[in-house]
C-alpha cells in the first residue's frame, strides 16, 4: 500500500493579507478621485499657500483634508508594522502566546476520511491478530494502563486527548519556525531510554518494540491533514541503572523529546524511588512535562505516576506490560489455531545461541505485542487531533491556551533519597517561601556511553588522556595506559560485544565505553562550563568563589563488578575542584539510586569553599582533577574508571 503525502498548502500570513487588501483599495482612491485634483492644480500653478495665489476656501479645506489623510494612512501603516515585529511571549515548549491562531488552512473532507480509514483498517488488523476484537481490547486493557485525573476528566482532557494535543502543538511549532526550519514537516519525536528489554536482547535491534511501533504509528500520523513525521529514537543501554543516565537524558534522548520513557525495573526492585527522580528530571526537559512511558506494571510505580497525574504535573502518562496481557489459553492452543499475533511465540529474532536469550528478555512476538499495543493508545490520539480539527475552527489558539506550562516548579518529592547524599541533584529543594513548591537546579552532563546525540566526554578533558585510534573492540596493551587515561571498555562489555559481532552486530548501538586509568597513567583534569546566563558575568576569576556559580559535581564510574581488588572511586581516588582538594569529608558516595548490582557507581564531590573558577575566552567553568592514590590498582583486578561527569549550577 503507497501512501502518498501531499502537504497542504500555506495559508496566506495575516500580513500578506492586509498588504493585498490595503494595496488594492489604496490605489482605487488614489487613481479615482485624483485626475480632477490633478486637472484643478494643473489649471492653477503655484503653490497655494503663497500670498500671490489665488485660492478658494474650498481649495484649502480639500487640501488640508488630503493632508490629513495622509498622516491618519502613515500612522496606520506604523502601527501595523510595530504590531507585526514586536515579539510574543514564548513558553517552555518554545510556541509562542496566540500569533499561530492567525494561520488558517482549510480542510479537506476527503484528506480527513481518508485519515480514519486508514485508521480503521490498522485496528482491523490488530483485532486480527490478536484473537478478534473482544479477545484484542481485552489485550490491551491489561497490557496498557493510562492515568487520569478527575480534574482533566471534567474538562475532556483525559491521556488521549492530551496527546493529540501534543500532535497539534507540533504542527503549530513547525507553522511558526517553518521559514527558519530545515525540516520539511511537523515532527513527534518519541525517545525511549532504558536497558536491555527496551534495545531487544536477543533479538534484532529493529525487532525491538520502540521500531514495531513506529512502523505502524508513522505512516498514519503523516498523513493529511496532519502531515507530522514520527521520528523514533531507540537509546537504551544494556546493564544500566536509571543514574546516572537519568541526569543525562537531553544528552541521550535529545532536548527536543516530546515522550520519554523508563524501563529498569528489573534493576531496582520494586521501589519507586529512582523512577521519581527520573521522572523530575525529565520535567526538567525544553518540552515540559513530556509524555511518560513506564515499562513496567508494578504498583508502587504506578501508584507514583498517578499522584504525578494528580498534582498536575503529569498529563498522558501510561505504563506498558508484555506478556501477562495475554491470555494464557490461546498460547496453550495448537500452534496453527493460535491467533497470528502470538504464533512462534517462544522463538527469538536473532538467529539461535546470540548473546541476550535469557529468560527475563522478552521474545519478537512480545516485542511486537507491546509495539503493537503503544501503537494502538497512540492512534487513538491521532483520531481525536483529527476530531478537534474537524470540529474547533480555532483549534490552534485553544491548543495553545491548553498547553501546560510547569515553569520549572516541582511538587514536593513522593519517595524519600534523602539518605542518597545527593538530595538537591536527584529530587530538587524547596522554595524559600513556600516548602510545597520545589525547584531544581541546571544539571549538565557529559558521558562517553553511547548512544548519546551530543555533550561526549572528550569535550570536557583538558589534559591527561593517550589517544588510541585502534577499534574500541580491539584490546589494549598495558603500556597504553603508561601517561594517560585511556578510552576503552571493560572485559565483560568487550567479550559481549565480540559475541554480537559474530551475528552481524544485530544492528544494536549501545555500547558503556569509559576513560580508564591506573597509577601510572597520571592526573586527569577536565573543565567544566558554566551553562546557564549568568546576572553578573564573570569578568575576572581570580577572587570569585566557585560555590557561588557551582553547587556540586558527581562523577560516575562504568556499571561494572570486577572483583574485591577493583579500584575503589571513595578510597582509591585523589580529586581537587576548583584548584583546590576535596577533603576525604567532601567526597561522598551516592548510595541506592545510582547502584547497578548492589555496587554504588557515583560520588558526589564538594566544592571547597577556596574553590576558584578559570576562564576560556568569553566563558568560565570549573577546573576538576582526578589522580589515583592507590599504587597496587591493576588492570587485571579492575582499573579506575570514568563515564559520567555531572555538575548541578547555582542561578546567579
Amino acid at each position: 500500500m503507497e501512501i502518498i503525502y501531499r502537504r497542504p498548502k500555506k495559508a496566506p500570513s495575516i500580513n500578506e493579507i492586509d498588504n493585498s487588501t490595503n494595496s488594492s483599495s489604496g490605489s482605487t482612491k488614489r487613481n479615482g478621485g485624483g485626475s480632477s485634483l490633478r486637472s484643478k492644480h494643473n489649471a492653477r500653478p503655484g503653490n497655494p499657500y503663497t500670498a500671490a495665489s489665488q485660492t478658494t476656501t474650498t481649495d484649502i479645506i480639500l487640501f488640508r483634508s488630503i493632508q490629513i489623510l495622509l498622516a491618519i494612512a502613515v500612522f496606520w501603516f506604523l502601527s501595523l508594522i510595530i504590531s507585526v515585529d514586536s515579539p510574543t511571549t514564548a513558553n517552555n515548549d518554545g510556541l509562542r502566546g496566540s500569533g499561530s491562531a492567525s494561520i488558517t488552512t482549510s480542510l479537506d473532507p476527503k484528506e480527513i476520511a481518508n485519515a480514519r480509514d486508514h485508521i480503521s483498517k490498522i485496528r482491523e488488523d490488530f483485532y486480527t491478530r490478536y484473537g478478534g476484537k473482544s479477545e484484542a481490547l481485552d489485550m490491551l486493557k491489561r497490557g496498557l494502563r493510562t492515568f487520569e485525573s478527575e480534574k482533566a476528566a471534567a474538562k475532556n482532557m483525559g491521556s488521549v486527548r492530551s496527546i493529540a494535543d501534543r500532535y497539534l502543538r507540533s504542527i503549530i511549532r513547525f507553522e511558526e519556525k517553518q521559514s527558519s526550519s530545515a525540516s520539511h514537516q511537523a515532527e513527534f519525536v518519541m525517545a525511549f531510554g532504558g536497558y536491555s528489554v527496551t534495545v531487544g536482547r536477543g533479538n534484532h535491534f529493529e525487532q525491538s518494540y520502540p521500531f514495531v511501533m513506529e512502523k505502524i504509528l508513522a505512516p498514519i500520523l503523516a498523513l493529511p491533514p496532519l502531515g507530522v513525521k514520527l521520528v523514533v529514537r531507540n537509546s537504551a543501554i544494556g546493564g544500566i541503572p536509571s543514574f546516572p543516565y537519568g541526569w543525562c537524558l537531553p544528552n541521550f534522548l535529545g532536548e527536543d523529546a516530546d515522550a520519554v520513557s523508563w524501563d529498569y525495573g528489573m534493576n531496582e526492585g520494586n521501589g519507586a524511588s529512582g523512577l521519581e527522580s527520573y521522572v523530575r528530571q525529565a520535567l526538567q526537559m525544553p518540552k515540559s512535562p513530556p509524555m511518560f512511558i513506564l515499562l513496567d506494571m508494578k504498583q508502587p510505580r504506578l501508584d507514583l505516576l498517578q499522584k504525578y497525574v494528580n498534582m498536575g504535573f503529569l498529563t498522558d502518562p501510561v505504563a506498558l506490560g508484555g506478556r501477562d496481557a495475554v491470555n494464557k489459553k490461546l498460547l496453550q492452543l495448537p500452534e496453527e489455531d493460535k491467533p497470528l499475533g502470538l504464533q512462534k511465540w517462544d522463538e527469538w529474532g536473532a538467529p539461535k545461541g546470540a548473546p541476550g536469550q535469557s529468560p527475563w528478555h522478552p521474545k519478537k512476538m512480545e516485542h511486537e505485542l507491546m509495539g503493537w499495543m503503544m501503537a494502538m493508545h497512540m492512534i487513538d490520539a491521532v483520531e481525536a487531533a483529527l476530531n478537534v480539527m474537524e470540529e474547533d475552527a480555532n483549534w490552534r489558539e485553544n491548543v495553545l491556551q491548553r498547553n501546560l506550562s510547569l515553569g520549572g516548579m516541582l511538587p514536593a518529592p513522593v519517595t524519600n533519597v534523602g539518605n542518597t547524599g545527593a538530595l538537591s541533584i536527584l529530587q530538587g529543594a524547596p522554595s524559600n517561601d513556600d516548602s510545597s513548591k520545589w525547584h531544581m537546579n541546571r544539571v549538565s552532563c557529559r558521558t562517553s556511553f553511547l548512544p548519546n546525540m551530543f555533550g561526549n566526554l572528550n569535550s570536557i578533558i583538558e589534559s591527561g588522556v593517550t589517544k588510541d585510534e585502534d577499534d574500541m573492540l580491539q584490546s589494549r596493551e598495558d603500556s597504553l595506559f603508561n601517561g594517560g587515561w585511556v578510552m576503552d571498555v571493560g572485559k565483560v562489555e568487550r567479550e559481549t560485544k565480540v559475541k554480537v559481532q559474530k551475528y552481524g552486530g544485530l544492528g544494536y548501538i549501545d555500547m558503556k565505553t569509559a576513560l580508564y586509568g591506573i597509577p601510572s597513567s597520571g592526573t586527569l583534569k577536565l573543565w567544566l562550563p558554566y551553562e546557564l546566563s549568568a546576572t553578573n558575568p564573570v569578568q575576572s576569576t581570580g577572587d570569585v568563589i566557585a560555590a557561588t556559580y557551582f553547587n556540586s559535581v558527581v562523577i560516575c564510574e562504568v556499571n561494572e563488578k570486577r572483583g574485591d581488588k577493583e579500584c575503589n572511586m571513595l578510597s582509591d581516588l585523589a580529586y581537587e575542584v576548583g584548584n583546590v582538594a576535596v577533603e576525604k569529608a567532601g567526597v561522598t558516595q551516592l548510595k541506592g539510586v545510582a547502584s547497578y548490582l548492589k555496587k554504588d557507581i557515583c560520588v558526589r564531590l564538594d566544592i571547597p569553599k577556596d574553590a576558584k573558577l578559570s576562564t576560556k575566552g568569553s566563558d568560565f567553568g570549573l577546573p576538576v582533577a582526578v589522580t589515583i592514590t592507590r599504587s597496587d590498582v591493576t588492570r587485571e583486578n579492575g582499573a579506575c574508571s570514568i563515564s559520567h561527569v555531572i555538575w548541578e549550577h547555582n542561578v546567579v
